[in-house]
């Protein structure tokens, strides 16, 4: 089976996820505490603004700003390889940790910024493990609620919802309501979301049509499409 293409571009927003091989719930508490320290030494190392996470026990999510075109694969490499050498060597467990490579979003920040980050908080709400995002401890909400720059870049979307940390705080908490009512729908093999016209752009952009492969679009409201790859049972055409 073919690779998924990376598609990335400079100043381009992604939401990434990587999953544990055969979805099995390896990342206990220490784990997802290596996987976070590691996570802040990307901020030092490479070109990258970090908005969110999420670190569940089977998967990841992030959501980042790469500086550079090749920052994304750049940077996933060094993450993931990093993290996979430190857990096999101090567990004795041999093989493939992720079940294979990661997968990467490319996500209109207009249009889609504020949806995303709530879908990435949503998700131990929706798992069960919590009834409040922020009552989960790893994650990146506590650290957008709270402004702390030493975990989180905050993104100029969120400072422009309000005139005080407060105020911004209480808006995406509205937000986040919303999205929560919505009917969860992963983005994990998306290629692009945002609006018809940054889909069609990103298609042109990456030679989808001359390639011939073909794609799958959702709408998930808003007039914002999900375009992802075809498979045996596509999303309705819109």
């Amino acid at each position: 089976m073919p690779r998924p293409p990376r598609f990335s571009y400079p100043q381009a927003l992604h939401h990434v996820t990587l999953r544990c091989n055969n979805r099995e719930f390896l990342l206990e508490q220490p784990w997802l505490a290596e996987f976070g320290r590691l996570l802040q030494e990307c901020r030092t190392r490479f070109s990258v603004r970090l908005y969110n996470y999420c670190l569940m026990t089977n998967h990841v999510h992030l959501v980042f700003e790469v500086g550079q075109a090749n920052t994304l694969p750049t940077m996933m490499h060094w993450l993931s390889t990093s993290f996979v050498r430190r857990f096999n060597r101090t567990t004795g467990r041999r093989g493939h940790l992720w079940e294979g490579r990661y997968r990467s979003t490319l996500v209109e920040q207009s249009s889609y910024f504020y949806r995303c980050m709530a879908y990435v908080d949503l998700n131990p709400v929706r798992a069960g493990l919590v009834g409040d995002c922020a009552d989960y401890p790893w994650c990146g909400h506590p650290a957008l609620r709270a402004e702390d720059t030493t975990v989180l870049d905050i993104h100029p979307l969120y400072l422009d919802l309000g005139a005080d940390a407060g105020s911004r705080y209480a808006w995406y908490r509205g937000m986040l309501a919303d999205e929560a009512r919505r009917p969860a729908v992963s983005l994990a093999r998306a290629y692009f979301v945002g609006t018809r016209r940054f889909a069609q752009r990103m298609e042109a952009r990456f030679g989808l049509e001359a390639s011939g492969r073909q794609v799958d679009r959702r709408d998930l409201g808003s007039g914002v499409l999900c375009v992802a790859p075809r498979q045996g049972h596509p999303w309705p055409q819109v």
